[in-house]
Order: structure tokens, then C-alpha cells, then sequence
């Protein structure tokens, strides 16, 4: 139990201490590049660039089979970013085609979007790890909190000189063995284990503009030397 009460300390929870969370996003069977950032995987806002030469699609970065060719002057939306190549949906003469296009045929994305495209994925990369653990950590959104821990016990909203915050409480359970006594099927009297879920301690997560500011756990007694697990905030998309 001790040790269940550093982890709380820690203030990252596993999913055996609480119910069931939901799985990571998950996103479309597309086939995938090694390297390569898909946005989907980032809930970006669709991104569409002029088509400035003639651009060959293909079905794969390298080796590829030819889908088709983007006209020029022609509208694609970007589906995925990888060095010198754009994943895109556009239509070609041959109609609707979805396939990867050499970076040079395209409008130029702002140097710092693609950055930031790319440290995002780091960052999901991150909190997927997390959220398969059934852990949180600063930082998180409450859509990542909920796909980690589940639905709250309790939700409540407070106004202050700060903004509006909003926290929200888990119960963490505990499996306690009892003894029970019963008669096995000669009519023996005989002692069985059987183990009843209580309640062991309480996450309460506070979060600021829809992101986790804080971790406060209610019970146990917490290390003095443990500290919160940081992920980066998400990083807001222009282009």
C-alpha cells in the first residue's frame, strides 16, 4: 500500500487504480511512411496549398505507383508533411487522387508550421504512451485526461482572479482480501480469500484553458522528493 501511495505521489495514476479508460485516438488505415506526420493524428485543421507546377502523385514516397498528375493553379489539401515530399487530396485529370507529391510542387508551408507539426507529434507520441499506461501528467488536455482515466466522479467549475478553472476527481479503488467461511462439498467447513473493491485515495485534477495545471491527491502520504510528470502543452497550428 505504501508503495501504491508514492505513486500518487507522483501524481500518475495507472488504470488498475481506476476504471477503465478509453484507447488512444485512432486514426484511419491509412498506409503509412516511416518519418512521416500525419495530420489527422493531430486534429489540425484541414491545410490546402496551390498547386504552383505540374505535380506528379504517387502511391508511395519511394518507388511508388503513378496515380495521377495535379494541374497547376489547382487546390490539394495536405494529408501528411515528410522531408521533401507532401501527402495530398486533390483531384488530377484522372479524377480524385490521394498520394505523395514532391514539397517543390506545392505552395510553401511556413518553416515554423512545420515545426511545430512536427514537435506536436512528439508531443502525441508522448501522451499515447501515457494514456496506454492509464497515467497523467501536466499539461494534458481533458480529452486525454478522459481517454486516460475515464469519466470523473465528480466534475465542478470555479471563477477567480486567475480565469475559470475546472477540476475534476477520480476515486482510486483498492482490492482488500477478506476472509470468508463457507463448507466445501463433503459439508467441511473451510476458509476462502475473496477480495472486496474500496476506496483508497482521491485524484483531483485541476485544469487551466482546457489544460491539466495541477495534480492533488487527498490521501496517502506523498514523497517529498517526487514532482509532477510534464508533457508539452499542444502547440496552436498557423499557416
Amino acid at each position: 500500500m505504501k508503495t501504491l501511495f508514492l505513486a500518487l505521489a507522483l501524481a500518475i495514476f495507472t488504470v488498475q487504480t481506476f476504471a477503465a479508460g478509453t484507447a488512444p485516438h485512432s486514426a484511419s488505415a491509412l498506409p503509412r511512411e516511416a518519418g512521416a506526420v500525419y495530420l489527422e493524428d493531430l486534429a489540425i485543421k484541414p491545410v490546402k496549398l496551390s498547386v504552383i507546377g505540374e505535380a506528379t502523385v504517387y502511391s508511395q514516397i519511394v518507388n511508388g505507383n503513378y496515380l495521377g498528375v495535379l494541374r497547376k493553379g489547382s487546390v490539394a489539401e495536405v494529408v501528411a508533411i515528410a522531408d521533401n515530399a507532401v501527402r495530398v487530396r486533390g483531384t488530377a485529370a484522372q479524377g480524385g487522387v490521394v498520394g505523395w507529391v514532391p514539397a517543390s510542387g506545392l505552395t510553401p508551408m511556413k518553416p515554423e508550421f512545420i515545426e511545430s507539426v512536427k514537435k506536436n507529434a512528439q508531443r502525441k507520441t508522448e501522451v499515447d504512451a501515457l494514456i496506454a499506461k492509464g497515467e497523467v501528467a501536466l499539461n494534458m488536455t481533458q480529452e486525454e485526461v478522459a481517454a486516460s482515466l475515464g469519466k470523473p466522479q465528480k466534475k465542478q467549475a470555479k471563477l477567480d482572479a486567475k480565469g475559470r478553472q475546472e477540476v475534476w476527481e477520480f476515486i482510486r479503488y483498492a482490492r482488500v482480501p477478506q476472509e470468508t467461511i463457507g463448507r466445501d462439498q463433503q459439508g467441511n467447513l473451510v476458509k476462502n480469500i475473496i477480495y472486496v473493491k474500496v476506496p483508497a485515495g482521491k485524484l483531483s485534477i485541476t485544469f487551466e484553458h482546457n489544460l491539466v495545471a495541477s495534480l492533488e491527491q487527498t490521501e496517502g502520504a506523498p514523497d517529498a522528493g517526487a514532482g509532477a510528470q510534464l508533457v508539452p502543452a499542444p502547440i496552436v497550428f498557423a499557416n
